[in-house]
């Protein structure tokens, strides 16, 4: 068998620019395109070299993929952080884009943890613990915050982990997904609350689980997301006189993200120091 890595990204912690512009760009390791690729026993068929990099972003059940993920392919895993406030904010985006009306405070509490999604699912350390603790080896942790500020390091520790190496004239510098504005998304969840009101949003998400995605359900959210894209298009041409006066996010909401999270976000500075040490990789700044 084949050495295999497998990346399982959260959601909006620059999965996406891994998979399209970092991966393809990889030499000496065989990396097997996202699309249409599934975590499953049938997957085995397209491995053609020694070295196997595969990768799927897993969103909130990223415990239960890093557990199949071992269960199939015993792969080494790589997961790829960002800081926890902006990963919040990212992530709340994405929900008002595709139509959902809680608030950011609904949305992420961390105070009495009665958010939509759970302090824990937060917690980077938990994930890492428990990566080590059901494949045996210490994931490989990539911090989005080093690429920008350090983009050599970042991609040194990518390679080091993985054993091969990069052809750094196939990376592209534009934007693998344009963030929508401010204006975009308020207009978005002003035109879905007219519908659906914050409160019957935050219930009908609060105590979901992966069990609750039946493949109906699957498929009505895809639909779902390709009707707020073209609203989302739409909503570039509208004037600001329709907005209203309430922000998407507040800078206090942020901070008491990243307040409650310093001690987990150090723990995984400390990390990911280590870990450069032990593949002999050294920061440039």
């Amino acid at each position: 068998m084949p050495q295999t890595f497998f990346h399982v990204g959260y959601a909006r912690a620059a999965s996406t620019f891994l998979q399209k512009i970092i991966f393809p760009a990889l030499i000496g390791i065989q990396y097997i395109p996202r699309n249409n690729f599934r975590v499953r026993e049938s997957e085995k068929k397209r491995f053609k070299a020694d070295k196997i990099l595969m990768s799927r972003e897993a969103g909130e059940y990223i415990f239960d993929r890093c557990d199949r993920v071992h269960e199939i392919f015993d792969s080494q895993i790589v997961i790829s952080l960002r800081r926890h406030d902006a990963l919040a904010a990212s992530t709340y985006r994405l929900y008002v884009k595709n139509g959902h009306t809680f608030r950011f405070p609904q949305f992420l509490d961390p105070v009495d943890d009665l958010g939509v999604r759970k302090l824990e699912d937060f917690t980077y350390m938990r994930l890492i613990q428990h990566i080590e603790y059901t494949t045996g080896r210490k994931p490989l942790v990539l911090i989005f915050e080093d690429y920008k500020s350090d983009p050599d390091f970042y991609l040194d520790t990518l390679c080091a982990g993985l054993g091969c190496q990069i052809d750094r004239s196939k990376l592209s510098q534009s934007a693998v997904h344009k963030s929508y504005s401010d204006k975009q998304l308020r207009l978005r969840r002003q035109f879905s609350q007219k519908f659906l009101t914050p409160e019957q949003d935050k219930a009908r998400l609060d105590g979901a689980s992966i069990g609750d995605y039946s493949t109906l359900k699957s498929v009505k959210e895809r639909m779902l997301i390709r009707v707020s894209g073209l609203f989302m298009k739409a909503a570039r041409f509208a004037p600001n006189r329709w907005l209203d006066d309430e922000s998407l996010l507040q800078q206090h909401d942020l901070n008491a993200i990243q307040k409650h999270f310093s001690d987990d976000w150090k723990d995984c500075l400390h990390y990911v120091q280590e870990q450069s040490e032990r593949l002999g990789v050294a920061r440039n700044l």
